[in-house]
């Protein structure tokens, strides 16, 4: 099983060795089996990967997440062979009935709000809890009435403080927050296209500019598990030891779920998909339940 995520943080070569990927720096020559990875994060501009490497690693299904200048991620690689017969799978994308995508909508917000409240409950206490709480059932189909955008005003200042916002880039928290985000859709996308689906085509985001409307649509209800760990790290910078800890984050082990963030993304997109493709269960990750 593949758990190792490797970050590139300095100039480097990253070339292929019968069956490990070689990243050679001025000083040293680290050599890993390329199946003992999950993910390669090239976190600097300054590294170069042969093509070689590259092929291996999309034939195995590995994602590869490049960063800009400023360290942070802005694309991946998606390979063309998936677990799927992939001109089936977009087909029946292109044919998903407007109800199902507004019901699973529905669902994702709700599972969203219920999560923010559990990770307020986890983090510290706030006395209009029950305020919150009327926001999951009072969530539409298609979430007409973004109760989305209402939840996350009363979530992250209680969360981050009331002098928060969330639009600030100069706050280093909505850097951490951006880095892990990232991360998580960047996973998201790998599922997506490793069941044979395009990222491009969402169920709610709809912009022509995003080539990932479908990843952020379902990445939601996983974002409070970023917000939980920035949490800890909030007075820290976004430096490469805190970069490696929301990289590791992705593979940490979720006691409550009795597996990893990265199986529980799994599971929740192929069941999502299900849904979208006529079952009548709908994912769940269960925090509705225990709020």
């Amino acid at each position: 099983m593949a758990w190792r995520n490797i970050v590139v943080t300095q100039h480097c070569k990253v070339s292929m060795k019968m069956n490990l990927l070689v990243v050679q720096t001025d000083d040293d020559t680290v050599q890993i089996p390329i199946d003992d990875i999950g993910m390669v994060l090239f976190a600097t501009t300054q590294a170069v990967i042969t093509t070689s490497a590259m092929a291996s690693l999309l034939e195995r299904d590995i994602k590869v997440v490049f960063c800009n200048d400023k360290h942070l991620p802005i694309g991946e690689t998606n390979p063309y062979e998936t677990e799927s017969s992939r001109r089936v799978c977009i087909v029946q994308q292109m044919g998903w009935a407007e109800e199902r995508k507004n019901i699973l909508w529905q669902r994702i917000v709700q599972e969203k709000i219920a999560h923010q409240i559990f990770v307020l409950k986890e983090k510290c206490a706030f006395p209009d809890i029950e305020k919150m709480k009327t926001l999951i059932t009072s969530v539409q189909p298609g979430d007409s009435d973004n109760r989305e955008a209402v939840a996350a005003h009363m979530y992250f200042p209680r969360l981050f403080t009331y002098e928060f916002v969330r639009s600030d880039d100069s706050n280093e928290t909505n850097g951490l927050l951006n880095y892990g985000y990232s991360l998580v859709m960047s996973e998201v996308a790998r599922k997506i296209a490793e069941f044979g689906y395009l990222t491009e085509f969402g169920i709610h985001h709809d912009s022509e500019k995003n080539p990932f409307n479908l990843a952020c649509d379902l990445m939601e209800p996983f974002r409070p598990f970023v917000d939980a760990k920035v949490f800890e790290l909030r007075e820290q910078t976004l430096n490469s030891e805190v970069k490696n800890e929301l990289i590791r984050l992705l593979r940490t082990d979720l006691p409550e779920f009795g597996t990893s963030l990265t199986q529980l993304i799994n599971i929740f997109v192929r069941d999502a998909f299900h849904y979208l493709s006529g079952d009548d269960r709908l994912p769940e990750l269960g925090f509705i339940d225990e709020v």
